[in-house]
């Protein structure tokens, strides 16, 4: 579950990132990193699921940072899906 203090800086880093040039799928993967960071360091996710996510996130950043967007914003919701994100 997602804290209300842990959505608000979500919101607030999607609005600065929003304004200072950062894709939509930049944005998304950084707020998604943030929840797991959170939720790994609460104890709410399993340290060696938060470790094979790793690889998977950095696929999706890699789509991300060669232009392709929309093939990222699709990976990335495969990840959050895979691991009960919804």
């Amino acid at each position: 579950m997602l804290h209300l203090p842990i959505l608000a800086l979500c919101v607030l880093a999607a609005m600065a990132s929003t304004a200072s040039g950062e894709t939509r799928c930049e944005v998304a993967i950084a707020q998604f990193r943030a929840v797991i960071d959170n939720d790994e360091r609460t104890g709410n996710l399993n340290e060696a699921v938060y470790r094979r996510m790793g690889p998977e996130l950095r696929q999706v950043s890699a789509e991300c940072a060669s232009g392709r967007e929309a093939e990222a914003i699709r990976a990335l919701a495969a990840v959050k899906h895979r691991h009960g994100y919804h």
